[in-house]
């Protein structure tokens, strides 16, 4: 009895203590059940967890690692939320078969919940097995990367009140047969976006209406059309319309009236149809939705939706239910005219997107009416005006968007208002004044975009206050001053964009002190001084772009601990120094243009550690010594420019093994040797520029081998013997340059067949002969050919073809002959034709008609015959010729009045021809001669890029090239028999610079107005028959630099005064016996002095006024000083004609004191005939 009394204290106790050690959870053995605890370290087996979402789970108690939540009593497991972000790539990766992975989870019997979405199982599909998991409550497999068809057997999860299938691409999930659905009796939820269900038949929404407790459903971007949707004729359970209050049928391909069944939806808050074409739904659009009494959110982007879809005065609305509105989408429709006046009325809006339609006019002041709105976005319309000072009103405003309208005038003051916002963008716009000092007050400011708009004034120092700013962009305006240094105040700043402004000063020391910055973009300003040793602190940099400044100095050692540096941009500044060697510390640079400064030194070394580096320019500077060997080591590198610059010695064989390279530049430098073999290992290679160097020898033995080879440039080089090879093995070449390479011998013949893409073919200056190859005509891709300073002889093929694309044919200096080839007529695309210094001949047969995009013709320097009827037949209408040029040809007609039909010709040359008859008076009326805007505008046009021109100008030959041809006008009709007078019309050219008349049989007077020529820079008038004085407005050109008026029959006094006094040469004026005057010896006679000049009307009125002014003049000497004093006071055309005497009286006085010292000094010199 003892011993049971015993046994049962013991028992009492074991249970006391156990029952007390259960309650306050100390029994491990009840932590986590062991054989769920082995189910999920096997699921974590499945899985490669590069971003350690897992790492927690170790230990024996299961319920305490990341993602797992467990019954409180019973400790199974009965949740998994390992929900993964694709955003920031946290995700698990499966690397076994997810059949394995669902084999673990249906160990846990008790699970519930299961969220898996946004991880990625590599394309796999879904298992059936799924679907024995009928304990499951919630289910999210959205995002994870399955493919396929759903599996039906997910019917059987008859429990589950949440299912998310939605894919993050349209079209990887399918559904063929939707009746599985039906058995999901529970579902409170239906996400299936994204998820094809184009091929379910029309029952999709009879099946979904036996689902009565569905509430929220979402069906974006499955494919549906019209055919899926309820209608009569597919009758089904609407009452389970009335429950839904989430609806999302966005992104499909409905299209007609909004569908009827929408107004039995009753209880629905949110209502998504983008992307539907409503553009037939009638007007009571909105009166539909108005029977939807809670409604609040609505999204109807891009449905093109018209003005017309809007209620009118003619179709009352009821605002009051539309006025429970918090969020509204119109955005991508084609509303049209001013922002619709009902919005005014849905005073609950919150967010308001009306963003990229045709909207117009400015934004109401009523806005501010809109007291619980927190996000407008209108950008990409066409609004105008100021912002309504009215937007200070909208207290809870936390973003806004007008970005890409046509908005002016200033930003509101009223804007510092704004307390809460925290992101506006306004900018492409044409804001005008300075930047608001009140901008400092929105003290949550996150993002400012003011960027392309017309602001001026400086950037104000208020800026500092926005102590929460991350981004700010003030690019492309009109901001003039320092950058403030209270920047150094926005520690929360991360990227700050200032480029393309009039910003001045340096770079503030200040802004080391924004530790989080990643990336600055201060280009295209004014800046000057250094670059800032403090940047070295900025650790977090990732981009940094201070390109066209004038910033000097060195680039700072410091530059190499930015060691997250991505993209480093300093060119076009005044940089000196070499490059630090620091630079190959930035082991994640991967762009880096340092051109066109006044860096000098060698290339350092240690750039061979920049192992991502993807691109890099350092070309128009002074660097010296030699390519560096490691530069074989960025592995990669596509593009690398290093020309222009001083570079010598070899290219390193190291090249070679750049196999991601495919552009490289190393022209203008001293770089010698040949070219390395190792080149033909760069099998991405597209572009290989090494012009202008003194490579020499064999040229790429291997290149066949660069089988993408589009571009190769080794002009300037000396490479010798005949036309290389490997160019006609590349069948992908686009431009091949080998001019001036000291290359000889023929043109292949079947040139055209070998490199059937190619389009420029440069083989200027060398030395090659033999005839052009017929194969040429072939050619339906080449559009530029430049054979010119040549030895190519024989006739120019005549088999040319319209369907070739020819822009640019340059045949010029070369020994050719023959006729003029008659089908060039039929390159309707040609831009430039140059045939000029040959031996062609024969009369001329083109016509201009047939090249309606020609802009240069030059057949100088040839035999042609013929007239020039022959060119110029019938009005030619707006043609696009600029440069007519036949010099030094057997040209015997008259000039055709047809020929001022051209335009826009700015260069005429006709000289040494045998041309007869009068200068047209019609060629005073040239447009681009008389206006230079004509000849600014048209400068940079492509067509520039290849014209060339040898031009007599100020007696001698001048090249223009492309950078300044554009901006040449001349007339040269020297050395032919023209006659008659020069036609006084040629005084409107004010923008011609070069007239040469010369050699002619001219007569007749120098048009009297001459002067208001007032950008004539060259004049010959020379070897003519002109007579009569020299006009005194000569004197009014003063960009005149050269003169010739020798040899004609012109008396009377040289003109004096401005530029003429500067043409001492007296041969100018030699051949003319009765000129005189500086800076003929023979001087002129009192009689032939040139009389006073005055600017007396020369009417009654004017003489009257002469007549009374010499009578008060002889009774002022009788009536005293102040007489006359007075009446110059009160009478102002007396006053002026008097002082206008007084000068003239000064002058002659002058001259003949002038004259009468240079006679008493020839006297002294025994020159008795100069007298």
């Amino acid at each position: 009895m003892r011993k049971t009394f015993h046994a049962m204290l013991v028992l009492v106790a074991v249970l006391f203590f156990g029952a007390a050690e259960f309650c306050s959870g100390r029994n491990t053995s009840l932590s986590c059940i062991e054989g769920e605890r082995e189910a999920l370290l096997k699921f974590k087996l499945c899985f490669n967890d590069l971003s350690n979402m897992l790492s927690s789970w170790k230990g024996n108690d299961c319920c305490e690692w990341r993602g797992v939540g467990c019954d409180k009593n019973n400790r199974h497991v009965v949740s998994l939320k390992l929900r993964g972000s694709i955003f920031d790539q946290s995700q698990l990766y499966l690397i076994d078969n997810v059949e394995e992975v669902v084999s673990g989870l249906l160990k846990l019997r008790y699970l519930e919940h299961l969220d898996l979405s946004e991880n990625n199982v590599s394309s796999s599909l879904i298992p059936p097995s799924f679907g024995l998991m009928k304990q499951l409550r919630y289910l999210n497999l959205s995002s994870m990367n399955f493919k396929g068809r759903i599996p039906g057997e997910l019917g059987n999860l008859t429990r589950l009140r949440v299912l998310d299938l939605s894919g993050e691409y349209y079209g990887r999930l399918k559904v063929d047969d939707v009746q599985w659905i039906s058995h999901l009796f529970s579902l409170q939820q239906l996400d299936m976006s994204r998820v094809n269900l184009s091929h379910a038949s029309s029952n999709l929404f009879q099946v979904l209406g036996m689902l009565s407790s569905l509430s929220w459903l979402s069906l974006s971007e499955c494919n549906l059309k019209n055919s899926h949707l309820p209608s009569r004729n597919h009758p089904f359970n609407f009452t389970f319309l009335k429950n839904i209050q989430h609806f999302d049928i966005s992104w499909n391909s409905f299209n007609g009236p909004i569908p009827i069944f929408l107004q039995n939806m009753t209880s629905l808050t949110f209502l998504d149809m983008s992307g539907a074409n409503l553009s037939l739904a009638s007007s009571n659009l909105f009166r539909v939705l108005s029977m939807l009494p809670s409604l609040s959110w609505l999204s109807l982007s891009s449905c093109s939706i018209k003005n017309c879809h809007l209620p009118s005065c003619n179709h009352p609305l009821n605002f009051t239910l539309l006025g429970n509105i918090q969020y509204l989408d119109l955005s991508q429709n084609f509303f049209q005219g001013p922002i619709p006046i009902c919005l005014q009325n849905m005073t609950s809006l919150i967010f308001l997107y009306l963003y990229a339609n045709q909207l117009s006019g400015s934004i109401p002041d009523s806005i501010g009416q809109l007291s619980k709105l927190e996000s407008i976005n209108l950008f990409a319309n066409q609004l105008s005006g100021s912002i309504p000072d009215s937007i200070g009103q909208l207290s809870k405003l936390e973003s806004i968007n007008l970005f890409a309208n046509q908005l002016s005038e200033s930003i509101p003051d009223s804007i510092g208002q704004l307390s809460k916002l925290e992101s506006i963008s306004l900018s492409l716009n044409q804001l005008s004044g300075s930047i608001p000092d009140s901008i400092g007050q929105l003290s949550k400011l996150e993002s400012i975009d003011l960027s392309a708009n017309q602001l001026s004034g400086s950037i104000p120092d208020s800026i500092g206050q926005l102590s929460k700013l991350e981004s700010i962009s003030l690019s492309g305006n009109q901001l003039s001053g320092s950058i403030p240094d209270s920047i150094r105040q926005l520690s929360k700043l991360e990227s700050i964009y200032l480029s393309a402004n009039q910003l001045s000063g340096s770079i503030p020391d200040s802004i080391g002190q924004l530790s989080k910055l990643e990336s600055i973009s201060l280009s295209g300003n004014q800046l000057s001084g250094s670059i800032p040793d403090s940047i070295r602190q900025l650790s977090k940099l990732e981009s940094i772009y201070l390109s066209v400044n004038q910033l000097s100095g060195s680039i700072p050692d410091s530059v190499g601990k930015l060691s997250k540096l991505e993209s480093i941009y300093l060119s076009v500044n005044q940089l000196s120094g070499s490059i630090p060697d620091s630079i190959g510390q930035l082991s994640k640079l991967e762009s880096m243009d340092l051109s066109r400064n006044q860096l000098s030194g060698s290339i350092p070394d240690s750039i061979g550690q920049l192992s991502k580096l993807e691109s890099i320019y350092l070309s128009a500077n002074q660097f010296s010594g030699s390519i560096p060997d490691s530069i074989g080591q960025l592995s990669k590198l596509e593009s690398i420019d290093i020309s222009g610059n001083q570079l010598s010695g070899i290219i390193p064989d190291s090249i070679g093994r750049l196999s991601k390279l495919e552009s490289i530049y190393l022209s203008d430098n001293q770089l010698s040797g040949s070219i390395p073999d190792s080149i033909g290992q760069l099998s991405k290679l597209e572009s290989i520029y090494l012009s202008n160097n003194q490579f020499g020898g064999s040229i790429l033995d291997n290149i066949e081998q660069l089988s993408k080879l589009q571009f190769i440039d080794l002009s300037g080089n000396q490479l010798g013997a005949g036309f290389p090879k490997w160019p006609l093995l590349q069948k992908k070449i686009v431009m091949v340059d080998l001019s001036n390479a000291s290359i000889s011998g023929p043109l292949p013949k079947n040139i055209s067949h070998m490199m059937p893409m190619l389009v420029e073919l440069y083989l200027a200056n060398n030395l090659m002969n033999g005839s052009i190859p017929k194969s040429l005509c072939n050619s339906k891709s080449l559009e530029v050919l430049d054979l010119s300073n040549n030895m190519f002889s024989g006739s120019i093929p005549n088999c040319w073809r319209n369907d070739q694309s020819f822009n640019f044919i340059d045949l010029s200096s070369n020994n050719l002959s023959g006729l003029f080839p008659s089908t060039i007529g039929l390159l309707s695309f040609l831009y430039v034709l140059h045939l000029n210094n040959n031996s062609l001949h024969g009369e001329l047969h083109m016509d201009l008609k047939n090249f309606t995009y020609l802009v240069v013709l030059d057949l100088g320097e040839n035999k042609f015959s013929g007239n020039l009827t022959s060119i110029v037949r019938g009005e030619i209408g707006n043609h696009s010729l600029k440069i007519l040029r036949l010099r030094k040809n057997l040209v015997s007609s008259y000039i055709p009045l047809e020929l001022c039909y051209l335009s826009q010709l700015q260069i005429i040359d006709f000289a040494d021809n045998n041309l007869t008859g009068r200068i047209p008076p019609c060629f005073g009326k040239f447009p681009a001669m008389v206006n230079a805007t004509k000849l600014i505008n048209s400068m940079n046009a492509n067509y520039w890029y290849w014209a060339h021109l040898m031009e007599v100008v100020k007696g001698r030959y001048l090249e223009y090239t492309r950078k300044t041809l554009g901006l040449e006008s001349s007339i040269d009709l020297s050395s032919n028999n023209l006659i008659g007078s020069i036609p006084d019309e040629l005084i409107f050219l004010k923008d011609l610079h070069n007239l040469n008349l010369s050699w002619n049989l001219l007569s007749g007077k120098i048009p009297a107005k001459i002067g208001q020529m007032e950008n004539l820079e060259s004049l010959d008038f020379s070897q003519n028959g002109l007579s009569g004085t020299i006009p005194k407005s000569m004197s009014g050109l003063t960009k005149l630099s050269h003169l010739n008026l020798s040899y004609n029959n012109l008396s009377g006094p040289i003109p004096t005064g401005y530029q003429l006094q500067t043409l001492e040469d007296p041969t100018i004026y030699i051949g003319n016996h009765q000129l005189c005057g500086a800076p003929l010896l023979k001087k002129c006679s009192n009689d032939l002095l040139p009389p006073p000049t005055n600017n007396f009307k020369d009417n009654d009125e004017g003489a009257l006024k002469r007549m009374w002014f010499y009578i008060v003049v002889m009774l002022g000497f009788a009536t005293g000083f102040w007489g006359v004093v007075a009446t110059l006071i009160f009478v102002k055309s007396w006053r002026h004609a008097y002082f206008q005497w007084v000068d003239d009286i000064k002058h002659w006085i002058l001259v003949v004191i002038t004259w009468k010292v240079a006679q008493f000094k020839n006297m002294l010199s025994g020159n008795p005939n100069d007298q």
